[in-house]
């Protein structure tokens, strides 16, 4: 049996010897795309070549391409212009081949010209990899048919015979074109993916200074109720202060593609062996490999570029030693791209020391205000100007508006383990009017839904828990609770899949739900590309918790 091959426009010789290595079939087809990188060199020909004869295989090269059909035929490969061609069976020769299949590939103006100007001193300076040596193929012969001389006309009961033929070879075309216009045929029915948001467990806050609903941080006003209050005292700093420093170097990039340069981006990521990341501070531009000879075989002979690297982590941890970063960035083939720093890296540093943080400041205003609260619990009761709905929270009792000691603003970042901080101000008490805690918790809801997915307003669950008061911050525990379904384009996602293989088109349709793909007859492997042979018609998910109206169908059923 033959096999055929279809190669992509990227795959160089290693990824189309490594498929051949892979087929069972004597008899192999390798179909190359137009602008194939494969067929840009007569090397790559007779590297095929060499492979094939070594595992008694016979290659034969499909394209539409009739320069790259000749530099096949020149390596002694047999060409098609067509697959429909090389099914017919195997051809009479190579055909279009200028030179016999058995020239060798070593030595000479045709392998200097066809390895490029690496050089000798290039060769000799850079790592070389081997390729293997190109075998001698035989090109096949064509035997030239013996002259017709002589020949009598046919009898007039043959050219009847020859006309019934005719007759019944059309009836035959004509009910085979019939019968394709009725092959092949899909429906596609899909079920959009329906899935639960939620429940979502979140806190909505209202605290002094905020005047609007705020949907982002989840903020709602308090309104602060003032009294004149006077208190000092002396608070621990709890702060640390952490000084760390990255550790650089520098790496050496190596490429070992021979078709195309390769950009790397700065900030790409390296890394060594146990995890340890490192971004680059430039961008690296690596030219295009070279092809020469070293010992009497082609070698490729990579392109370096070096570039400096900054520790993602800061701290001693980016201190590693030389030859340990070795892991390309992700984007890259690291078949094709190398990478190791020559030196270690080093400045990396982490020190600490006890440091005044914001935090200490707020906790000290709040404790002060705790020790005024009893100087002023009496008023609350007769607290007056209270807006309509606010609830007053006694428990928020604390200091508004005051004049410190210091300046609060000074202490934060002062390296010390103790601070003092004495105020003369008001004491407070908040009140909250708590209509606009659901309107944020209905927005946050939606901001959970997926993209490509609406919202079953049927659906939507707010609960508004009971709030916790801790010191001048309000926080209302907000549960909420949805459905959303896949939205769907029929049209579009028919014309997504038309022309798609069977398990590549499940696999495109099943990102929006449950798909049932039936095919005639059974033995189609892809979806039709016709409009009247495949229907995609999508059904509206069962959910008890939202009747969403059916989607509509794309499509014509055949």
């Amino acid at each position: 049996m033959a096999a055929i091959v279809y190669l992509d426009i990227d795959d160089e010789i290693t990824s189309a010897a490594a498929r051949l290595r892979a087929l069972d079939e004597r008899r192999i087809a390798l179909v190359l795309p137009p602008g194939s990188r494969l067929a840009t060199s007569r090397i790559n020909f007779r590297l095929l070549a060499r492979e094939a004869e070594a595992r008694g295989k016979a290659i034969e090269i499909v394209t539409g391409d009739p320069s790259a059909r000749a530099l096949a035929a020149s390596a002694g490969l047999p060409t098609h212009g067509s697959v429909a061609a090389f099914e017919a069976g195997p051809p009479a020769g190579a055909g279009g081949a200028s030179r016999g299949a058995g020239t060798s590939i070593t030595g000479g103006e045709e392998t200097a010209a066809e390895a490029g100007d690496a050089g000798p001193d290039v060769a000799a300076r850079s790592p070389t990899i081997a390729l293997p040596a190109v075998p001698t193929i035989p090109s096949p012969r064509t035997a030239t048919p013996p002259a017709q001389v002589g020949r009598r006309p046919a009898p007039r009961s043959q050219g009847r015979r020859l006309a019934v033929i005719l007759v019944i070879v059309a009836l035959l075309a004509a009910a085979g074109v019939a019968g394709f216009e009725l092959l092949p045929s899909a429906t596609i029915t899909l079920v959009p993916a329906a899935d639960k948001v939620g429940p979502i467990r979140f806190n909505v806050t209202a605290q002094p200074g905020v005047t609007e609903p705020d949907p982002v941080a989840l903020l709602v006003p308090a309104m602060e109720f003032t009294f004149d209050v006077e208190a000092s005292n002396t608070f621990p700093a709890t702060g640390l202060k952490v000084t760390d420093a990255a550790a650089t170097g520098e790496v050496t990039f190596s490429s070992l593609n021979t078709g195309a340069s390769n950009v790397i981006a700065i900030g790409s990521i390296v890394k060594t062996e146990s995890g340890t990341e490192f971004r680059t501070t430039g961008a690296v531009t690596l030219p295009v490999a070279k092809i020469g000879i070293v010992d009497g075989k082609f070698v490729i002979i990579p392109s370096t570029r070096k570039v400096g690297i900054e520790a993602l982590a800061s701290g001693e941890s980016g201190n590693v030693a030389a030859g340990t970063i070795v892991v390309v960035p992700e984007s890259e083939n690291s078949l094709r791209t190398i990478v190791r720093n020559d030196g270690p890296t080093t400045g990396g540093s982490h020190t600490e020391s006890p440091q005044v943080q914001q935090a200490d400041v707020d906790a000290a205003l709040r404790i002060l205000g705790e020790e005024l609260i009893a100087s002023f619990d009496e008023r609350l009761t007769g607290v007056t100007g209270v807006p309509p709905g606010t609830r007053l929270f006694p428990e928020t009792k604390f200091l508004g508006p005051s004049t410190p000691s210091v300046d609060p603003t000074t202490l934060v970042g002062a390296e010390v383990a103790e601070f003092e901080l004495g105020l003369s101000a008001q004491g407070s008490v908040l009140g909250v009017d708590p209509g606009p805690v659901s309107a944020l918790a209905d927005a946050r809801l939606r901001t959970e839904v997926d993209d490509g997915f609406r919202l079953d307003e049927a659906s939507v669950s707010i609960k508004v828990g009971v709030p916790i008061v801790a010191g001048s911050v309000i926080t209302f525990p907000v549960t909420v609770l949805a459905t959303e379904t896949r939205e769907v384009d029929a049209a579009a996602l028919l014309d997504q899949v038309r022309g798609l293989g069977l398990p590549q088109a499940r696999t495109v349709l099943g990102g929006y739900g449950e798909v049932t793909i039936s095919v005639w007859p059974d033995w189609v492997t892809t979806i039709p590309e016709g409009e009247s042979r495949v229907t995609l018609t999508v059904v509206s998910p069962p959910d008890p918790s939202a009747s969403p109206a059916p989607a509509g169908s794309a499509g014509a059923t055949p």
